[in-house]
């Protein structure tokens, strides 16, 4: 089956920064999103995640093949996209198709693309934009605390490894890069500055005319405020963040294309952390890796019998109808066996 052609724009950021609801906005504006048999259902604090199940299950399955998952991510060796064990990887072009039956444009919105980005753009056909959303790494941290119970250091390393692997893999692409506080503090303007930026790229023009632009700005909730703004003042976190703090907030706005950003090594602390994460998660990612498993199949085979049943409707079906049956016949008489020696059938 063949996966979508987009054109795609891609919702990429840290857990709890904001990509849900930059993805409804979007939504609300005229773009295709996940269809609602395949999107997450978590009854927690955002009412919609945009996401696809199928296509998380298979980002999860990604990470566990390098030895890592969502709150464990892997280090990243260059060409890691191009690995064994990536390439033996299920194909995504019956998830992608069956994720998003209707035609483009189409958003697409998982934080694991910030760290997946390298084998997403390699897969995904058609031209390319993304929304990078960034966050306070204290308000993630203490939003992961209270979701996920994580420690706050933990959600601090996480929140360094995920926008430095963001910035890195987005070099190249058209991008809009937009603060979590920046939106919740004025959603209309950045709203109508994303939409004005989307307008300009040669692969959405023709449609702009059409987009609901009320109903984009209309999508971002004061829901969003009761997460909290939380500063960068915190003494936990290092000044290696502090700089990425800094630099995330001079490339606001769009870029056509996204360049490349010189950053320093990852903070000794992250590595540290994340890696003995790495190591004590080794265990549930099995189990994890299992259910994704499981989750994808059945997805493969949903998408089967939907295309099958199509088949069946379809008119040149109903016309061969007859053909097949009399071929069926045919080959029924061709393999009966012969009469028993008193010419009965055994």
């Amino acid at each position: 089956m063949t996966a979508p052609r987009g054109p795609w724009v891609l919702v990429v950021g840290m857990h709890r920064s904001g990509t849900s609801a930059v993805t409804g906005s979007l939504g609300a504006l005229g773009l295709g999103v996940v269809r609602p048999g395949d999107r997450m259902d978590w009854p927690e604090s955002n009412p919609e995640h945009w996401e696809s199940l199928s296509l998380t299950g298979l980002n999860n399955d990604l990470l566990a093949r390098l030895d890592g998952a969502w709150d464990a991510p892997p280090g990243f060796p260059p060409g890691w996209e191009l690995s064994p064990a990536v390439a033996d990887a299920p194909d995504p072009d019956p998830l992608l198709a069956a994720a998003y039956p209707e035609p483009g444009p189409l958003v697409f919105k998982d934080p694991r693309l910030s760290l997946l980005l390298p084998y997403w753009r390699s897969v995904l056909a058609g031209p390319l934009a993304a929304v990078l959303m960034w966050r306070s790494p204290t308000a993630v941290a203490h939003s992961l605390l209270r979701r996920d119970g994580l420690p706050v250091v933990e959600g601090l390393a996480l929140w360094e490894r995920y926008n430095r692997a963001a910035l890195e893999g987005l070099e190249g692409v058209d991008t809009f890069v937009l603060r979590y506080e920046t939106l919740v503090g004025d959603p209309a303007g950045p709203v109508a500055d994303l939409v004005d930026w989307l307008s300009s790229l040669g692969q959405f023009a023709a449609l702009a005319d059409g987009w609901d632009r009320p109903a984009a700005a209309a999508a971002i909730t004061d829901e969003l405020h009761h997460h909290g703004t939380a500063g960068d003042a915190d003494p936990l976190v290092p000044p290696e963040q502090r700089e990425l703090v800094d630099r995330l907030g001079s490339l606001a706005g769009g870029h056509r294309p996204f360049p490349r950003v010189d950053l320093g090594a990852e903070s000794a602390w992250t590595t540290s952390v994340l890696r003995l994460r790495q190591e004590l998660s080794a265990p549930r990612r099995e189990l994890d890796a299992a259910r994704d498993l499981l989750r994808l199949t059945r997805n493969e085979l949903e998408s089967t019998k939907a295309g099958m049943a199509n088949l069946r409707a379809s008119t040149s079906w109903r016309i061969t109808g007859p053909l097949r049956s009399l071929t069926t016949a045919v080959g029924g008489i061709r393999h009966r066996p012969p009469p028993g020696p008193a010419g009965r059938d055994d």
